[in-house]
């Protein structure tokens, strides 16, 4: 009925010429339920169209819903007063509409008496018995006052929903006290609860003066002493009192789609106010606390305490913020002593889980919420005060946190052992909050959870170590040390070694004293290094002593992750410690740089805060000032810093210089410009002495030579130096264009050019330049290197963005050598060639004037040419005159990424010729250029108009059918790729009338292919792949790849990927067989495309000897990898030998000329073996023959060759593989077993292996010699048997169940 009523309208549309909108719907809809509304008959018509409506309803403009209010809301309330009510369903979809169309409605509206009307019959429907119904009205309800009129905070209805809530909940509480029968009470019981859950949807948006009365009827509920009662009661408790920021809570959203908060637009008074309420409620709640042992009603009454407690301290932290502490009330402040006392015996061993987990949960909410920064200091000042003191009547007055700590502390009784983890959890939330406060105040911490590692029982060791880690990042290192000292260096017998503690150290110190790593631990480490040493003879302990100093070494990164006394601790001395360590122990390096780096980041990072120096001072005990002076600090070290990175920079192979790259670039961004000139002149003078000096050739795995290192240093420092120091730097660099002897030299000085084009100072240095740079890039296109080819023209792309319009010169000089940059064998230079070109036609874009003259090799009289995108096109062009085929593929494959880039740009009568020229490539001999041209055709075909194509088509189809029959390089399937595109855009019968009559068979196909793609579409089948899909969504999505790009014009890592789509798009599909193709074809080509399917798969196995695991450290474990499936491959081999020779009734063998053939074709069975499957047995069946033979090899460790000689019989020694014989005639080889009384395996004698042939899968005649397999020497086969195998390779069980004779028969 739904899909039958939605026809007809839009039938009815379609008749009428309106456009399909959801007003039209919506108003043909509402015309029909109007006929339809008080007809009894028609309930399945009614419920058809309320459910359209309901869909429709959310998309129907405001305007609409507000000018249609009256009529609308006649209709919706006359079915509502149908007798017999709508059903469930229809009921459902008509809240809907009724929802969306009171929230659409302003404020002049909610104050009409039919609005609020509207309002109650939603409520009654939200009391409704029937679930879903009522559920979907709670929800229309909450919807409508969480959304009040534009300029209201409050909703004009929510008045009635809380007249109407307080007044059933009222009646039905009075109902439940009073009722004369089980009946009445359980329908009063009923009501309060869909009530109360009808205001706990409502949530945050009940008003301010409603919330005591509401929280009386609350309160009173409990009373009843009904626990389902009581449970809804605590929810919506919780609901009032959760955070505004709570994900649970509701929020308002005004009409304008604008979210509010209510605390937030809230007065003072109003804050004030309701901070009273929230303390006498509390204070009311905590007066219900139901059993501990109640798995129900406790996590509920937890869940209410902590939210109305962390609500409470939320709005007095906004009073206090904005300097009203003194309107706070006292009796507000939270009692987080009696919370403990009352809420932490509930972790109590005898209570149940769930219990439990809410106490944790509350008690870590208190903890982060209620204990404030005053609660804090006020602890701290007083132990201080008191430390070493004691009072005078010998009681002491404990402050909040020294009361919560001892709760805590009495929670590592055995009474809750069960709850420990919870516990901890606590304490470790305690810890943080407290945060640098936690020393002293829960320093005596330490001992309990250290004993408690220490006992065997606990299992739960990562809980306190999380705990731990904590601890360390709070107290600090040095009284957590003081307190569990490591005890490694001088262990005594009656102290604990606490070594584990280091790596809990590394990843927990920060912000700390960076003098205690000075003073203690480094004389720890050197005090281990000296045992180390004492220990030359112990190696074992020699390498524990080494591994301790790591990891003492290891902490400096925590210690220097902003230190709070960096300018007492960062001494000289220390200073020089830690260069020396650079430079003595190369392990210790990364972890060293990186401390130096944190030091310069976490400084760099506190200044440029946003923070107040309050807060900062408060989390990381450092104010601004101080982070500023401990930067200038740095600056004084930062010189001799560099020249000792510099230096081991220079001794570090590439590959591992990826730290002193960072330290350095921090150092130089913080180091004085007197102090970088200095360094960059000492870099550049040492740099001009290498570049003069004759250096000795490099060997493999040793460090680059100075030269080459002092390029990467003065790359490095680029982006830090001045202009002259820039100018000079170039004027040493630029002479190594030409420098084609050192490839790796020359590729640095085009990358230090580039780093000077990415600085403001740098380009100024090049276009004061930049006719020099021309000249130099121009005259050394020669002697450019591949290594250096993606540099260069990176730096090319840097002078086309600098040059002046009188410039363009430098363009069609420099055309050339870009267009054959596209043909690059590195992905990345073709990428940024492509990039470069698109660059270079959007300069010649924008205009200017080219002067034939100062063009090399330019002929004719010189004139000055107009730039436009036309000649530009004009100059890419003449590459088609080629003397390769190479630069002819080039300047095709350049064409094809231009003219995506700029066809909207050219006249079409250019884009008809090229495509015109391009039919002429297509008909070339030379596969390069009819794979570039292909390409060509395909970008022309995705993002022309059809009007420019169309003219060509004939053309197009004519020269790539020719190509439909070749297979290498894919032209077959590029070929098919273009044409499903062609009949896409122009229509299977405008492309087949160009198709020759042979070649048909393949536009059929196609064809057939998207029909099928079609029908699957069109029922919902899944399928239709990618390509098959209707064309309508590809025509889209090729139109809106043929767009121009917006991509910067240079120095791109892609060169676009539209361009990409375009070209490659849909390739996937390509490789798919198609099931219409196997249908018209033979059995020989399902097969030949069902081995092209098993190819696809992995190319590599690894056998394996039953289930002893394969050692890979093993030197010949290379002799395990095969490059076909062991399983087939196996079975293959283990064929049943008896099918490949005729027998005689007296179970002779008798081998004819038949065989032969009966080989070729794949057997007498039928099975066939495809070609390259053979081949790659084959290759393998040689290697491992290699491997095994007397004159075969294997390589040791460090790539030793030992030989094989001294292996008798060919057979490697200690060796365990299956040797393999093939048998005359059969397929394959044949696995022997292993000998007897566990003797070395002896190789079977391989028959016919004169015969066997080099590439192919059979045998070979040869002249002079017999026929393949004209006889069998069967008695060197009989002898031994026992130890072989038959040829038929059948047991003697099997033989006797198929009937045949024995051995000994």
């Amino acid at each position: 009925m739904h899909a039958t009523t939605l026809l007809a309208v839009e039938e009815t549309l379609r008749e009428q010429g309106a456009e399909i909108t959801p007003t039209a719907y919506f108003a043909t809809l509402m015309s029909l339920l109007d006929q339809q509304k008080d007809d009894p008959e028609v309930e399945e018509m009614r419920a058809a169209i309320l459910n359209l409506l309901a869909i429709v309803f959310p998309d129907v403009p405001l305007s609409v819903l507000r000018s249609q209010y009256t009529a609308t809301l006649s209709v919706l309330t006359t079915i509502l007063a149908l007798q017999p009510p709508p059903t469930a369903p229809s009921l459902r979809s008509l809240i809907t509409c009724l929802e969306h169309l009171l929230i659409a409605q302003d404020t002049a509206t909610w104050n009409q008496t039919t609005t609020l009307k509207a309002l109650q019959t939603l409520l009654i429907l939200s009391l409704d018995s029937r679930p879903k119904p009522r559920k979907r009205a709670q929800e229309a309800v909450r919807n409508i006052v969480t959304r009040p009129p534009l300029m209201m905070l409050v909703h004009p209805g929510m008045k009635v929903v809380v007249q109407t809530s307080l007044q059933v909940l009222k009646e039905s509480g009075n109902g439940v006290v009073g009722a004369a029968g089980s009946k009445d009470k359980d329908n009063a019981t009923q009501m309060i609860l869909q009530t109360l859950q009808l205001i706990r949807m409502v949530g945050k948006a009940w008003p301010f003066e409603q919330f005591l009365p509401l929280c009386d009827i609350l309160l009173h509920l409990p009373k009843l002493n009904n626990p389902y009662l009581t449970s809804s009661a605590f929810q919506v408790f919780e609901s009032l009192l959760s955070t505004n920021e709570s994900p649970e809570a509701p929020t308002v959203v005004l009409q304008d789609g604008s979210v509010t908060q209510n605390a937030a637009v809230a007065t003072m008074d109003q804050i004030a106010s309701k901070l009273e309420k929230i303390t006498q409620v509390m204070a009311a709640v905590l007066e219900l606390k139901p059993n501990s042992n109640d798995a129900t009603l406790m996590p509920l009454w937890l869940d209410v305490v902590r939210a109305g407690f962390v609500e409470s301290a939320r709005l007095q932290a906004i009073m206090k913020a904005a300097g009203h502490s003194g309107q706070v009330p006292s009796e507000a402040t939270v009692p987080i002593t009696q919370l403990f006392k009352t809420i932490f015996p509930n972790l109590d061993s005898a209570n149940p889980v769930s219990v439990h987990n809410s106490t944790v949960d509350c008690l870590k909410q208190i903890i982060t919420h209620c204990i404030t920064d005053e609660t804090i200091d006020i602890a701290v000042q007083e132990m201080k005060k008191n430390r070493g003191q004691q009072p005078a009547d010998g009681k002491k007055k404990r402050n909040i946190i020294e009361t919560v700590s001892t709760i805590i502390k009495g929670g590592f009784d055995i009474r809750y052992q069960s709850s420990w983890l919870g516990i901890l959890d606590i304490l470790k939330t305690l810890f943080e909050r407290l945060n640098h406060a936690a020393n002293p105040l829960l320093v005596s911490f330490l001992p309990i959870i250290d004993e408690l590692r220490f006992t065997p029982a606990f299992t739960q060791k990562a809980h306190l170590d999380v705990v731990l880690s904590t601890a360390i990042s709070t107290v600090g290192p040095r009284i957590f040390l003081d307190t569990l000292p490591l005890n490694i260096d001088n262990p005594e017998e009656r102290k604990r070694g606490r070594a584990w503690l280091l790596p809990l150290l590394k990843s927990s110190v920060t912000n700390t004293e960076l003098d205690y790593f000075a003073s203690t631990l480094i004389p720890l480490a050197d005090r281990l290094n000296q045992k180390a040493q004492e220990c030359a003879e112990n190696g074992m302990m020699r390498k524990v002593y080494e591994t301790l100093i790591g990891q003492i070494w290891s902490l400096i990164s925590g210690f220097c992750e902003l230190p709070t006394d960096l300018e007492r601790a960062f001494t000289k001395e220390l200073a020089e410690r830690f260069s020396n360590v650079l430079y003595s122990v190369p392990d210790l390096r990364p972890v060293l740089c990186q401390a130096l780096t944190s030091l310069v980041v976490r400084n760099q990072a506190i200044i440029a805060s946003g923070e107040s120096e309050e807060v900062l001072e408060r989390k990381y005990l450092m104010s601004k000032d101080e982070a500023s002076n401990n930067i200038m600090l740095l600056q004084q070290y930062a010189r001799p810093y560099l020249m000792v990175f510099f230096n081991i920079f220079q001794a570090t192979l590439p590959q591992f210089r990826g730290y002193l790259l960072e330290v350095m670039r921090m150092y130089l961004s913080i180091s004085t410009p007197k102090d970088l000139q200095e360094t960059f002149s000492a870099v550049l003078v040492q740099l001009n002495t290498a570049l003069t000096t004759v250096q000795p050739p490099v060997q493999q795995g040793d460090a680059p030579p100075a030269s080459h290192n002092l390029m990467d240093l003065a790359d490095i420092m680029v982006p830090y130096v001045d202009g002259a120091s820039m100018f000079n730097l170039y004027q040493t660099v630029v002479s190594l264009f030409a420098n084609d002897a050192d490839a790796a030299l020359q590729k640095k000085a085009y990358k230090i050019v580039n780093s000077m084009a990415e600085t403001e100072k740098g380009r100024s240095v090049l276009k004061s330049n930049l006719e020099e740079l021309m000249r130099n890039v121009l005259d050394t296109t020669a002697a450019a290197t591949a290594t250096a080819k993606r540099t260069r023209l990176s730096l090319i792309g840097q002078v086309i963005s600098l040059l002046e319009p009188t410039d363009l010169f430098f363009i069609p000089s420099i055309l050339s050598e870009v267009v054959v940059a596209t043909k690059e064998v590195n992905e990345k230079t073709r990428d940024v060639a492509y990039a470069l070109l698109v660059a270079m036609g959007h300069r010649m874009k924008v205009g200017g004037i080219i002067s034939t003259d100062r063009v090399g090799d330019m002929e004719g009289a010189p004139q000055e040419t107009q730039a436009t995108i036309g000649e530009y096109f004009t100059m890419v062009t003449a590459g088609l005159a080629g003397t390769t085929p190479h630069m002819v593929s080039a300047a095709i494959t350049s064409l094809s990424r231009l003219l995506f880039e700029f066809h909207e740009d050219l006249d079409p009568n250019m884009v008809s010729e090229m495509i015109g020229t391009m039919h002429l490539f297509v008909n070339s001999s030379n596969r390069e250029i009819v794979k570039s041209a292909l390409g060509f055709i395909k970008v022309t075909t995705v993002s022309l108009d059809t009007e420019v194509v169309r003219p060509h088509l004939k053309e197009i189809v004519g020269g790539m059918i020719r190509w439909s029959h070749e297979h290498k390089g894919h032209f077959k399937v590029k070929v098919r790729h273009i044409l499903e595109r062609l009949v896409r855009r122009f229509g299977y019968d405008d492309v087949v009338m160009f198709v020759p009559e042979a070649d048909k068979k393949l536009l059929v196909n196609i064809k057939k292919r998207r029909e099928r793609a079609k029908r699957n579409k069109k029922n919902g089948s899944s399928g239709a792949t990618g390509m098959d899909m209707d064309n309508d969504d590809d025509e889209e999505g090729e139109e809106e790849a043929s767009k121009k790009s917006n991509k910067p014009l240079y120095m791109q890592t892609t060169f676009g990927s539209a361009y990409e789509d375009a070209l490659y798009g849909s390739e996937s599909d390509l490789s798919d067989d198609d099931e219409d193709a196997q249908d018209d074809e033979g059995p020989q080509a399902k097969t030949a495309k069902k081995s092209n399917k098993k190819k696809q798969g992995a190319d590599a196995w690894i056998k394996e000897d039953g289930d002893t695991p394969l050692d890979f450290l093993d030197r010949t474990v290379v002799s395990r990898v095969t490059a076909s499936h062991p399983s087939t491959q196996t079975a293959r081999k283990l064929k049943d030998l008896s099918s490949s020779f005729k027998t005689s009734s007296d179970g002779r063998l008798v081998i004819d000329e038949s065989s032969d053939s009966d080989a070729a074709d794949g057997g007498p069975d039928g099975e066939e073996v495809d070609q390259e499957t053979m081949e790659l047995d084959q290759a393998e069946n040689n290697y491992l023959e290699s491997l095994k033979s007397v004159d075969g090899f294997t390589r040791g460790q460090g790539g030793k060759i030992k030989f094989n000689k001294t292996n008798k019989r060919g057979v490697l020694a200690g060796k365990d593989e299956d040797t393999e014989m093939e048998m005359a005639g059969g397929p394959g080889p044949i696995r022997s077993k292993p000998g007897a009384g566990g003797a070395q395996q002896r190789q079977n004698k391989v028959v016919g292996q004169e015969f066997r042939a080099k590439k192919a899968g059979g045998d070979v005649k040869k002249k002079g010699r017999v026929d393949p397999y004209a006889y069998v020497p069967l008695t060197s086969l009989r002898k031994g048997v026992q130890d072989g195998l038959s040829l038929t390779n059948k047991s003697k069980a099997d033989k006797r169940k198929q009937g045949k004779p024995g051995r000994r028969s």
